[in-house]
Protein backbone atom coordinates (compact mmCIF):
# COMPACT_ATOMS: atom_id res chain seq x y z
CA UNK A 1 0.00 0.00 0.00
CA UNK A 2 3.16 2.11 0.64
CA UNK A 3 4.19 1.73 -2.78
CA UNK A 4 0.51 2.40 -4.43
CA UNK A 5 0.30 5.49 -2.42
CA UNK A 6 3.51 7.33 -3.42
CA UNK A 7 2.96 5.82 -7.09
CA UNK A 8 -0.34 7.64 -6.94
CA UNK A 9 0.91 11.19 -5.12
CA UNK A 10 4.03 10.98 -8.79
CA UNK A 11 1.15 10.32 -10.76
CA UNK A 12 -0.80 12.79 -9.78
CA UNK A 13 1.87 15.64 -9.96
CA UNK A 14 3.41 14.61 -13.54
CA UNK A 15 -0.80 14.45 -14.99
CA UNK A 16 -1.82 17.63 -13.21
CA UNK A 17 -1.26 20.14 -15.71
CA UNK A 18 -3.45 17.37 -18.40
CA UNK A 19 -6.20 16.56 -15.91
CA UNK A 20 -7.22 20.40 -15.46
CA UNK A 21 -7.95 20.68 -19.59
CA UNK A 22 -9.67 17.53 -19.33
CA UNK A 23 -13.69 18.31 -19.46
CA UNK A 24 -15.79 17.41 -16.53
CA UNK A 25 -12.84 16.81 -14.02
CA UNK A 26 -13.91 17.51 -10.32
CA UNK A 27 -13.76 21.33 -9.19
CA UNK A 28 -11.54 21.82 -6.73
CA UNK A 29 -12.88 21.40 -2.96
CA UNK A 30 -16.14 19.36 -4.23
CA UNK A 31 -16.88 16.42 -2.14
CA UNK A 32 -18.30 13.29 -4.19
CA UNK A 33 -17.51 9.86 -2.96
CA UNK A 34 -14.62 7.46 -4.52
CA UNK A 35 -15.46 3.64 -5.57
CA UNK A 36 -12.06 1.64 -4.72
CA UNK A 37 -12.37 -1.97 -6.78
CA UNK A 38 -9.83 -3.53 -8.00
CA UNK A 39 -8.03 -5.07 -11.54
CA UNK A 40 -7.05 -8.44 -11.45
CA UNK A 41 -4.12 -7.84 -13.33
CA UNK A 42 -2.50 -5.39 -15.45
CA UNK A 43 -4.06 -3.82 -18.54
CA UNK A 44 -2.74 -5.10 -21.90
CA UNK A 45 -4.22 -2.73 -23.13
CA UNK A 46 -7.02 0.45 -22.92
CA UNK A 47 -8.03 -0.07 -26.99
CA UNK A 48 -11.43 -1.56 -26.75
CA UNK A 49 -11.22 -2.99 -29.83
CA UNK A 50 -8.01 -4.71 -28.28
CA UNK A 51 -9.60 -5.49 -24.53
CA UNK A 52 -10.17 -9.67 -24.58
CA UNK A 53 -9.52 -9.65 -20.68
CA UNK A 54 -11.22 -8.90 -17.59
CA UNK A 55 -8.54 -6.10 -16.78
CA UNK A 56 -9.37 -3.80 -20.24
CA UNK A 57 -12.70 -5.17 -20.49
CA UNK A 58 -14.09 -3.67 -17.26
CA UNK A 59 -11.56 -0.38 -18.12
CA UNK A 60 -13.31 0.08 -21.60
CA UNK A 61 -16.88 -0.63 -20.34
CA UNK A 62 -16.54 2.01 -17.85
CA UNK A 63 -15.36 4.56 -20.28
CA UNK A 64 -17.24 3.84 -23.58
CA UNK A 65 -20.58 3.39 -24.89
CA UNK A 66 -22.44 1.00 -27.29
CA UNK A 67 -25.32 1.42 -29.32
CA UNK A 68 -27.34 -1.09 -27.07
CA UNK A 69 -26.64 -2.51 -23.76
CA UNK A 70 -28.58 -5.04 -21.61
CA UNK A 71 -29.47 -4.25 -18.20
CA UNK A 72 -29.52 -6.70 -14.83
CA UNK A 73 -32.12 -8.43 -16.08
CA UNK A 74 -30.11 -9.51 -19.04
CA UNK A 75 -32.52 -8.45 -22.14
CA UNK A 76 -31.30 -5.67 -24.62
CA UNK A 77 -32.04 -1.73 -23.49
CA UNK A 78 -31.06 1.73 -25.67
CA UNK A 79 -27.55 3.04 -24.73
CA UNK A 80 -26.11 5.41 -27.53
CA UNK A 81 -29.09 4.78 -29.85
CA UNK A 82 -32.49 6.41 -28.07
CA UNK A 83 -34.49 3.38 -30.33
CA UNK A 84 -34.28 1.28 -33.75
CA UNK A 85 -36.48 -0.42 -35.80
CA UNK A 86 -35.97 -3.63 -38.04
CA UNK A 87 -36.89 -3.66 -41.04
CA UNK A 88 -39.41 -7.02 -42.08
CA UNK A 89 -37.14 -9.32 -43.36
CA UNK A 90 -34.68 -8.91 -40.37
CA UNK A 91 -31.62 -7.57 -42.88
CA UNK A 92 -31.91 -3.71 -42.08
CA UNK A 93 -31.22 -2.23 -38.75
CA UNK A 94 -31.87 1.49 -38.40
CA UNK A 95 -30.79 3.81 -35.45
CA UNK A 96 -31.80 6.64 -34.20
CA UNK A 97 -28.96 8.46 -31.90
CA UNK A 98 -29.51 9.99 -28.68
CA UNK A 99 -28.93 13.77 -28.82
CA UNK A 100 -27.00 14.37 -25.84
CA UNK A 101 -24.08 11.71 -26.19
CA UNK A 102 -20.82 13.80 -26.14
CA UNK A 103 -17.16 12.42 -26.23
CA UNK A 104 -14.94 13.08 -23.54
CA UNK A 105 -13.49 16.07 -25.48
CA UNK A 106 -16.79 17.81 -25.66
CA UNK A 107 -17.70 16.85 -29.19
CA UNK A 108 -20.87 15.64 -30.53
CA UNK A 109 -21.20 11.95 -31.26
CA UNK A 110 -22.88 11.70 -34.96
CA UNK A 111 -23.77 8.47 -37.13
CA UNK A 112 -20.57 9.17 -38.85
CA UNK A 113 -18.55 8.52 -35.26
CA UNK A 114 -20.19 5.34 -35.36
CA UNK A 115 -19.18 4.15 -39.19
CA UNK A 116 -15.79 5.84 -38.90
CA UNK A 117 -15.00 3.82 -35.37
CA UNK A 118 -16.67 0.08 -36.90
CA UNK A 119 -14.34 0.64 -39.80
CA UNK A 120 -11.04 1.03 -38.02
CA UNK A 121 -12.62 -1.80 -35.89
CA UNK A 122 -12.82 -3.90 -39.47
CA UNK A 123 -9.88 -2.72 -40.86
CA UNK A 124 -7.64 -6.10 -41.46
CA UNK A 125 -4.61 -3.67 -41.04
CA UNK A 126 -5.54 -3.52 -37.34
CA UNK A 127 -5.78 -6.99 -36.40
CA UNK A 128 -8.19 -7.24 -33.82
CA UNK A 129 -10.22 -10.24 -32.71
CA UNK A 130 -13.30 -8.24 -32.16
CA UNK A 131 -14.05 -7.46 -35.48
CA UNK A 132 -14.94 -10.65 -36.17
CA UNK A 133 -17.69 -10.92 -33.48
CA UNK A 134 -19.40 -7.68 -34.12
CA UNK A 135 -19.30 -6.72 -37.66
CA UNK A 136 -19.03 -10.40 -39.70
CA UNK A 137 -22.74 -9.92 -40.18
CA UNK A 138 -22.49 -6.61 -41.78
CA UNK A 139 -22.43 -6.43 -45.35
CA UNK A 140 -19.45 -5.30 -47.27
CA UNK A 141 -17.34 -7.06 -44.17
CA UNK A 142 -16.13 -10.20 -46.21
CA UNK A 143 -14.93 -7.63 -48.74
CA UNK A 144 -13.62 -5.35 -46.25
CA UNK A 145 -11.34 -8.30 -45.41
CA UNK A 146 -9.89 -8.47 -48.83
CA UNK A 147 -9.02 -5.15 -49.32
CA UNK A 148 -12.05 -3.18 -50.10
CA UNK A 149 -12.70 0.50 -48.17
CA UNK A 150 -15.24 0.75 -45.77
CA UNK A 151 -17.81 -1.19 -44.80
CA UNK A 152 -20.65 -0.85 -47.76
CA UNK A 153 -23.46 -2.04 -45.28
CA UNK A 154 -23.10 0.63 -42.91
CA UNK A 155 -24.82 4.38 -43.80
CA UNK A 156 -25.46 7.37 -42.39
CA UNK A 157 -28.66 8.59 -43.39
CA UNK A 158 -28.41 11.80 -41.57
CA UNK A 159 -26.10 13.21 -38.41
CA UNK A 160 -27.74 11.32 -35.80
CA UNK A 161 -29.33 7.96 -38.25
CA UNK A 162 -27.59 5.31 -38.48
CA UNK A 163 -28.38 2.48 -40.75
CA UNK A 164 -26.81 -1.19 -41.20
CA UNK A 165 -27.33 -3.97 -43.61
CA UNK A 166 -26.54 -7.40 -43.17
CA UNK A 167 -25.80 -10.13 -45.10
CA UNK A 168 -28.28 -12.85 -44.89
CA UNK A 169 -25.88 -15.77 -44.14
CA UNK A 170 -24.27 -14.00 -41.63
CA UNK A 171 -26.96 -12.16 -39.42
CA UNK A 172 -27.37 -14.03 -36.30
CA UNK A 173 -27.61 -12.52 -33.08
CA UNK A 174 -26.57 -8.95 -34.73
CA UNK A 175 -28.75 -6.86 -32.05
CA UNK A 176 -26.63 -8.73 -29.43
CA UNK A 177 -23.18 -8.56 -30.33
CA UNK A 178 -23.77 -4.66 -30.84
CA UNK A 179 -24.11 -5.32 -26.70
CA UNK A 180 -20.53 -6.38 -26.51
CA UNK A 181 -18.25 -3.59 -24.23
CA UNK A 182 -15.98 -3.74 -27.56
CA UNK A 183 -18.93 -2.54 -30.40
CA UNK A 184 -17.96 0.80 -29.02
CA UNK A 185 -17.86 4.30 -31.28
CA UNK A 186 -14.22 5.85 -30.41
CA UNK A 187 -13.46 9.61 -30.74
CA UNK A 188 -11.40 9.96 -34.36
CA UNK A 189 -9.21 13.08 -33.03
CA UNK A 190 -8.35 11.15 -29.96
CA UNK A 191 -7.22 8.11 -31.73
CA UNK A 192 -5.31 9.88 -34.32
CA UNK A 193 -3.14 12.26 -32.93
CA UNK A 194 -2.67 10.13 -30.37
CA UNK A 195 -0.25 7.73 -32.25
CA UNK A 196 0.10 4.34 -31.51
CA UNK A 197 -0.08 3.94 -27.56
CA UNK A 198 -3.35 6.88 -28.19
CA UNK A 199 -4.99 5.32 -24.52
CA UNK A 200 -1.59 5.41 -22.40
CA UNK A 201 -3.11 9.18 -21.29
CA UNK A 202 -6.52 9.44 -22.75
CA UNK A 203 -9.95 7.77 -23.76
CA UNK A 204 -11.37 8.24 -26.34
CA UNK A 205 -14.70 7.65 -25.09
CA UNK A 206 -18.15 8.69 -24.45
CA UNK A 207 -19.53 6.86 -21.33
CA UNK A 208 -19.63 7.83 -17.26
CA UNK A 209 -16.16 7.98 -16.55
CA UNK A 210 -13.34 8.69 -18.12
CA UNK A 211 -8.92 7.98 -17.85
CA UNK A 212 -7.66 10.24 -15.76
CA UNK A 213 -4.47 8.28 -14.59
CA UNK A 214 -2.52 5.33 -15.34
CA UNK A 215 0.26 4.19 -13.61
CA UNK A 216 1.59 0.56 -14.73
CA UNK A 217 1.37 -2.46 -12.27
CA UNK A 218 -0.01 -0.13 -9.95
CA UNK A 219 -3.37 1.42 -10.53
CA UNK A 220 -5.87 2.69 -12.62
CA UNK A 221 -8.14 5.59 -12.23
CA UNK A 222 -11.35 7.31 -13.50
CA UNK A 223 -13.06 10.04 -12.96
CA UNK A 224 -16.47 10.79 -13.60
CA UNK A 225 -18.05 12.86 -16.75
CA UNK A 226 -20.99 15.10 -15.26
CA UNK A 227 -22.23 15.12 -18.93
CA UNK A 228 -22.84 11.92 -19.12
CA UNK A 229 -25.62 11.22 -21.49
CA UNK A 230 -27.49 9.10 -18.99
CA UNK A 231 -27.23 11.63 -15.98
CA UNK A 232 -23.90 12.58 -14.12
CA UNK A 233 -22.50 9.69 -11.77
CA UNK A 234 -23.20 9.85 -8.44
CA UNK A 235 -19.38 9.41 -7.50
CA UNK A 236 -16.07 11.59 -8.08
CA UNK A 237 -13.77 8.81 -9.39
CA UNK A 238 -13.55 5.03 -9.30
CA UNK A 239 -10.07 4.09 -8.14
CA UNK A 240 -8.71 0.66 -9.67
CA UNK A 241 -5.56 -0.73 -7.82
CA UNK A 242 -3.95 -3.72 -9.64
CA UNK A 243 -4.28 -6.42 -6.79
CA UNK A 244 -3.07 -9.65 -8.92
CA UNK A 245 -3.45 -12.07 -5.59
CA UNK A 246 -6.92 -13.01 -4.80
CA UNK A 247 -5.93 -13.16 -1.27
CA UNK A 248 -4.74 -9.94 -1.11
CA UNK A 249 -7.82 -8.45 -2.68
CA UNK A 250 -9.59 -9.79 0.12
CA UNK A 251 -7.34 -8.57 3.09
CA UNK A 252 -7.33 -4.69 1.83
CA UNK A 253 -11.57 -5.11 1.80
CA UNK A 254 -11.58 -6.48 4.93
CA UNK A 255 -8.85 -3.34 5.61
CA UNK A 256 -11.56 -0.77 4.29
CA UNK A 257 -8.87 -0.24 1.41
CA UNK A 258 -10.94 -1.42 -1.23
CA UNK A 259 -15.20 -1.25 -1.37
CA UNK A 260 -15.95 -4.21 -4.26
CA UNK A 261 -14.53 -7.49 -4.82
CA UNK A 262 -14.72 -10.58 -5.69
CA UNK A 263 -14.77 -13.53 -3.20
CA UNK A 264 -11.91 -15.95 -3.07
CA UNK A 265 -13.95 -19.35 -3.45
CA UNK A 266 -11.47 -21.17 -0.58
CA UNK A 267 -12.61 -18.34 1.49
CA UNK A 268 -16.49 -18.36 0.89
CA UNK A 269 -17.82 -20.32 3.50
CA UNK A 270 -15.80 -18.61 6.49
CA UNK A 271 -17.35 -15.19 4.55
CA UNK A 272 -20.42 -16.90 4.24
CA UNK A 273 -20.92 -17.86 8.08
CA UNK A 274 -18.84 -14.40 9.62
CA UNK A 275 -21.17 -12.22 11.12
CA UNK A 276 -20.32 -9.19 9.86
CA UNK A 277 -18.90 -10.20 6.43
CA UNK A 278 -21.69 -12.34 5.67
CA UNK A 279 -24.06 -9.67 5.54
CA UNK A 280 -22.17 -7.89 3.17
CA UNK A 281 -21.90 -10.68 0.36
CA UNK A 282 -23.54 -10.80 -2.81
CA UNK A 283 -24.31 -14.27 -4.44
CA UNK A 284 -26.13 -14.18 -7.94
CA UNK A 285 -25.62 -16.02 -11.04
CA UNK A 286 -23.16 -15.78 -13.31
CA UNK A 287 -22.76 -16.94 -17.20
CA UNK A 288 -19.36 -18.38 -16.76
CA UNK A 289 -17.72 -21.59 -17.58
CA UNK A 290 -14.15 -23.00 -16.17
CA UNK A 291 -12.45 -25.68 -18.68
CA UNK A 292 -9.83 -27.55 -19.59
CA UNK A 293 -7.91 -26.49 -22.70
CA UNK A 294 -5.69 -29.64 -24.58
CA UNK A 295 -3.45 -27.64 -26.89
CA UNK A 296 -2.65 -30.54 -29.78
CA UNK A 297 -0.10 -28.45 -31.36
CA UNK A 298 2.26 -28.59 -28.39
CA UNK A 299 1.11 -31.63 -26.95
CA UNK A 300 1.14 -34.12 -29.62
CA UNK A 301 -1.07 -36.85 -28.58
CA UNK A 302 -4.18 -34.23 -28.14
CA UNK A 303 -4.37 -34.58 -31.93
CA UNK A 304 -5.97 -37.99 -31.51
CA UNK A 305 -9.99 -37.20 -30.55
CA UNK A 306 -9.55 -40.64 -28.70
CA UNK A 307 -7.16 -39.57 -26.70
CA UNK A 308 -8.80 -36.07 -26.09
CA UNK A 309 -11.72 -37.91 -25.30
CA UNK A 310 -10.09 -40.25 -22.95
CA UNK A 311 -8.79 -37.29 -20.71
CA UNK A 312 -12.58 -35.22 -20.74
CA UNK A 313 -13.78 -38.92 -19.25
CA UNK A 314 -11.32 -39.22 -16.94
CA UNK A 315 -12.61 -36.13 -15.30
CA UNK A 316 -15.32 -36.43 -12.49
CA UNK A 317 -16.74 -32.91 -12.68
CA UNK A 318 -19.78 -33.73 -10.28
CA UNK A 319 -16.66 -34.44 -7.88
CA UNK A 320 -15.12 -31.42 -8.39
CA UNK A 321 -17.84 -29.93 -8.07
CA UNK A 322 -19.02 -30.91 -5.24
CA UNK A 323 -15.80 -31.39 -3.15
CA UNK A 324 -13.29 -28.81 -4.52
CA UNK A 325 -16.13 -26.63 -5.24
CA UNK A 326 -18.35 -27.28 -2.30
CA UNK A 327 -21.85 -27.71 -4.49
CA UNK A 328 -21.41 -23.64 -4.75
CA UNK A 329 -20.78 -24.75 -8.94
CA UNK A 330 -22.58 -26.77 -10.81
CA UNK A 331 -21.35 -29.38 -13.22
CA UNK A 332 -20.83 -28.70 -17.28
CA UNK A 333 -22.00 -30.95 -19.45
CA UNK A 334 -22.00 -27.95 -21.75
CA UNK A 335 -19.51 -25.25 -22.89
CA UNK A 336 -22.35 -22.44 -23.01
CA UNK A 337 -23.86 -21.65 -19.43
CA UNK A 338 -26.91 -21.21 -18.21
CA UNK A 339 -27.92 -17.82 -18.59
CA UNK A 340 -27.50 -17.62 -22.02
CA UNK A 341 -30.39 -17.76 -24.16
CA UNK A 342 -31.26 -20.94 -25.57
CA UNK A 343 -28.93 -22.99 -23.26
CA UNK A 344 -28.52 -26.42 -23.95
CA UNK A 345 -30.15 -27.85 -20.54
CA UNK A 346 -31.38 -31.24 -21.05
CA UNK A 347 -27.74 -32.05 -22.90
CA UNK A 348 -25.60 -34.67 -20.91
CA UNK A 349 -21.81 -34.39 -22.98
CA UNK A 350 -19.52 -37.11 -22.32
CA UNK A 351 -19.62 -39.52 -19.48
CA UNK A 352 -17.30 -39.78 -16.54
CA UNK A 353 -16.01 -43.13 -17.35
CA UNK A 354 -12.77 -44.55 -16.60
CA UNK A 355 -12.77 -47.60 -17.65
CA UNK A 356 -13.94 -46.68 -21.39
CA UNK A 357 -11.60 -43.32 -21.09
CA UNK A 358 -9.04 -46.58 -20.75
CA UNK A 359 -9.99 -48.36 -23.74
CA UNK A 360 -10.37 -45.86 -26.14
CA UNK A 361 -6.26 -44.75 -24.68
CA UNK A 362 -5.67 -48.25 -25.00
CA UNK A 363 -6.79 -48.15 -28.81
CA UNK A 364 -4.83 -45.20 -29.55
CA UNK A 365 -1.10 -44.77 -30.89
CA UNK A 366 -0.47 -43.60 -27.57
CA UNK A 367 -0.94 -46.12 -25.08
CA UNK A 368 1.54 -46.69 -22.62
CA UNK A 369 3.92 -43.55 -23.79
CA UNK A 370 1.79 -40.64 -22.85
CA UNK A 371 4.20 -37.92 -22.57
CA UNK A 372 4.04 -35.61 -19.43
CA UNK A 373 1.49 -32.90 -18.97
CA UNK A 374 2.03 -29.23 -18.24
CA UNK A 375 -1.07 -27.32 -17.54
CA UNK A 376 -0.89 -23.81 -17.18
CA UNK A 377 -3.17 -21.97 -14.64
CA UNK A 378 -5.46 -18.87 -15.51
CA UNK A 379 -4.01 -16.54 -12.51
CA UNK A 380 -6.18 -13.88 -12.29
CA UNK A 381 -8.43 -16.17 -9.82
CA UNK A 382 -8.21 -19.14 -7.30
CA UNK A 383 -10.80 -20.98 -9.05
CA UNK A 384 -8.45 -22.33 -11.92
CA UNK A 385 -6.16 -24.10 -9.63
CA UNK A 386 -8.71 -25.30 -7.48
CA UNK A 387 -9.73 -26.89 -10.67
CA UNK A 388 -6.27 -27.78 -12.19
CA UNK A 389 -5.19 -29.82 -8.91
CA UNK A 390 -8.60 -31.70 -8.81
CA UNK A 391 -7.89 -32.71 -12.75
CA UNK A 392 -4.33 -33.23 -12.15
CA UNK A 393 -5.08 -35.54 -9.82
CA UNK A 394 -7.95 -37.50 -11.52
CA UNK A 395 -5.99 -37.73 -14.80
CA UNK A 396 -2.74 -39.35 -12.78
CA UNK A 397 -5.29 -42.03 -11.22
CA UNK A 398 -7.65 -42.59 -13.97
CA UNK A 399 -5.45 -42.86 -16.69
CA UNK A 400 -1.65 -42.83 -15.48
CA UNK A 401 -1.24 -39.20 -16.71
CA UNK A 402 2.32 -37.71 -15.08
CA UNK A 403 0.81 -33.86 -14.77
CA UNK A 404 2.59 -30.74 -13.70
CA UNK A 405 0.83 -28.16 -13.11
CA UNK A 406 2.42 -24.31 -14.04
CA UNK A 407 2.03 -20.56 -12.67
CA UNK A 408 2.59 -17.94 -14.71
CA UNK A 409 1.75 -14.11 -14.82
CA UNK A 410 -1.66 -12.63 -15.69
CA UNK A 411 0.15 -11.08 -19.03
CA UNK A 412 2.25 -14.07 -20.42
CA UNK A 413 -0.37 -16.55 -19.40
CA UNK A 414 -2.55 -14.32 -21.87
CA UNK A 415 0.19 -14.39 -24.01
CA UNK A 416 1.00 -17.91 -24.66
CA UNK A 417 -2.64 -19.26 -24.68
CA UNK A 418 -2.79 -16.40 -27.71
CA UNK A 419 0.28 -18.00 -29.41
CA UNK A 420 -0.78 -21.10 -29.36
CA UNK A 421 2.49 -22.93 -29.33
CA UNK A 422 3.31 -22.31 -25.39
CA UNK A 423 0.83 -24.27 -23.47
CA UNK A 424 0.34 -28.07 -23.79
CA UNK A 425 -2.76 -27.57 -22.35
CA UNK A 426 -4.53 -24.96 -20.07
CA UNK A 427 -6.91 -24.47 -17.09
CA UNK A 428 -8.94 -20.85 -17.76
CA UNK A 429 -12.45 -19.77 -18.12
CA UNK A 430 -14.52 -17.82 -19.88
CA UNK A 431 -17.71 -15.23 -19.19
CA UNK A 432 -20.05 -13.76 -21.56
CA UNK A 433 -19.28 -10.20 -23.21
CA UNK A 434 -22.43 -9.82 -24.37
CA UNK A 435 -25.35 -12.93 -23.95
CA UNK A 436 -25.62 -14.92 -27.09
CA UNK A 437 -24.49 -17.93 -27.92
CA UNK A 438 -22.19 -16.62 -30.43
CA UNK A 439 -19.61 -14.97 -27.62
CA UNK A 440 -18.35 -18.72 -26.85
CA UNK A 441 -18.71 -20.75 -30.36
CA UNK A 442 -17.81 -18.80 -32.58
CA UNK A 443 -15.10 -16.95 -30.36
CA UNK A 444 -13.67 -19.92 -28.89
CA UNK A 445 -14.04 -22.98 -31.26
CA UNK A 446 -14.20 -21.36 -34.66
CA UNK A 447 -11.23 -22.04 -37.18
CA UNK A 448 -11.22 -18.69 -37.89
CA UNK A 449 -11.49 -16.84 -34.80
CA UNK A 450 -8.43 -15.18 -33.05
CA UNK A 451 -9.13 -16.80 -30.11
CA UNK A 452 -9.19 -20.50 -30.98
CA UNK A 453 -6.70 -21.08 -28.67
CA UNK A 454 -7.06 -24.70 -28.77
CA UNK A 455 -6.96 -24.80 -32.75
CA UNK A 456 -9.53 -26.31 -33.23
CA UNK A 457 -10.31 -27.28 -37.08
CA UNK A 458 -13.28 -29.14 -37.68
CA UNK A 459 -15.45 -28.56 -40.97
CA UNK A 460 -18.48 -30.26 -39.56
CA UNK A 461 -18.01 -27.69 -36.80
CA UNK A 462 -17.54 -24.91 -38.51
CA UNK A 463 -20.70 -25.16 -40.76
CA UNK A 464 -23.30 -25.71 -38.24
CA UNK A 465 -22.15 -22.66 -36.67
CA UNK A 466 -22.08 -21.27 -40.08
CA UNK A 467 -25.77 -22.25 -40.47
CA UNK A 468 -26.70 -20.99 -37.34
CA UNK A 469 -25.74 -17.32 -38.46
CA UNK A 470 -27.35 -17.56 -41.56
CA UNK A 471 -30.44 -19.02 -39.71
CA UNK A 472 -33.63 -16.92 -40.27
CA UNK A 473 -35.32 -17.55 -36.88
CA UNK A 474 -33.98 -17.63 -33.09
CA UNK A 475 -35.10 -21.13 -32.84
CA UNK A 476 -33.91 -22.12 -35.90
CA UNK A 477 -30.10 -21.07 -34.92
CA UNK A 478 -30.14 -22.19 -31.52
CA UNK A 479 -30.98 -25.88 -33.07
CA UNK A 480 -27.89 -25.57 -35.40
CA UNK A 481 -25.90 -24.25 -31.79
CA UNK A 482 -26.56 -27.27 -30.03
CA UNK A 483 -25.58 -29.72 -32.84
CA UNK A 484 -22.55 -27.82 -33.08
CA UNK A 485 -21.92 -27.47 -29.25
CA UNK A 486 -22.41 -31.34 -28.85
CA UNK A 487 -19.99 -32.08 -31.60
CA UNK A 488 -17.05 -29.99 -30.02
CA UNK A 489 -17.84 -31.59 -26.52
CA UNK A 490 -18.08 -35.18 -27.77
CA UNK A 491 -15.25 -34.48 -29.93
CA UNK A 492 -13.55 -33.26 -26.86
CA UNK A 493 -12.05 -29.71 -28.31
CA UNK A 494 -12.10 -28.46 -25.23
CA UNK A 495 -13.04 -30.11 -21.69
CA UNK A 496 -16.09 -28.43 -19.90
CA UNK A 497 -15.45 -28.65 -16.12
CA UNK A 498 -18.16 -26.47 -14.13
CA UNK A 499 -20.55 -23.27 -14.62
CA UNK A 500 -19.77 -20.79 -12.16
CA UNK A 501 -21.53 -17.95 -9.65
CA UNK A 502 -20.86 -14.47 -8.57
CA UNK A 503 -19.62 -14.36 -5.13
CA UNK A 504 -18.74 -10.40 -4.03
CA UNK A 505 -18.07 -8.61 -1.02
CA UNK A 506 -19.55 -4.66 -1.40
CA UNK A 507 -19.07 -2.22 1.49
CA UNK A 508 -22.51 -1.38 3.31
CA UNK A 509 -21.62 2.22 1.97
CA UNK A 510 -21.96 1.54 -1.78
CA UNK A 511 -25.14 1.74 -2.37
CA UNK A 512 -27.78 1.42 -5.95
CA UNK A 513 -25.09 -1.61 -7.48
CA UNK A 514 -26.62 -3.26 -10.45
CA UNK A 515 -25.28 -6.51 -11.41
CA UNK A 516 -25.20 -8.95 -14.47
CA UNK A 517 -24.28 -12.87 -15.02
CA UNK A 518 -21.88 -10.86 -17.61
CA UNK A 519 -18.79 -9.51 -17.89
CA UNK A 520 -17.27 -8.51 -14.20
CA UNK A 521 -20.69 -9.10 -12.53
CA UNK A 522 -21.71 -5.40 -12.37
CA UNK A 523 -23.03 -2.97 -14.58
CA UNK A 524 -21.53 0.57 -15.13
CA UNK A 525 -21.09 2.68 -12.07
CA UNK A 526 -23.33 5.33 -12.69
CA UNK A 527 -25.90 4.42 -10.85
CA UNK A 528 -23.61 3.64 -7.45
CA UNK A 529 -23.33 6.28 -4.92
CA UNK A 530 -20.65 6.03 -2.11
CA UNK A 531 -21.95 7.27 1.48
CA UNK A 532 -19.50 7.00 4.04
Amino acid sequence: MHRRIIALVVAAALVGGVVGAWRGSPAAGQVVGVLRTPLGGEPPTADPYFATDFSSGDLSFLMYTTLVGFDSKGRLVPEGARSWEVSPNGLVYTFHLRENVRFHSGRKVTAADWKWSFERMGDPALRTSVADVVLAGIEGYDAQQKGAPGLAGIKVVDPMTLQFVLNPKARGGFLNRLAYYAAVVLDRDVVEKGGKGWYESRDAGSGPFMLREWVHNDHVTLTSDPHYFLGAPRIARVEMPIVTQATTRLSEYQAGQLDLVQVPLADFQRIKAHPALGKELLVFPRAQIIWLGPNPRVYEPFKDARVRRAFAMAIDKSKIARTVFFGFYQPAASIVPPGIPGFYSGYRGLPYDPEGAKKLLAASPFAGKLPPLVIAMNPIAQDYQMAAEAVAAMLKDNLGVDVRLQKTEFANFQQGMNRRTVFPAFMTGWAADYLDYSDYLDLLLYSKSPLDRVSYANPEFDRLVDEANAAPTEAARTSLYHKAEALAVEDAAIVPIVFTQFALLKKPYVQGLQTTPALSGWLRFNTVSVQR
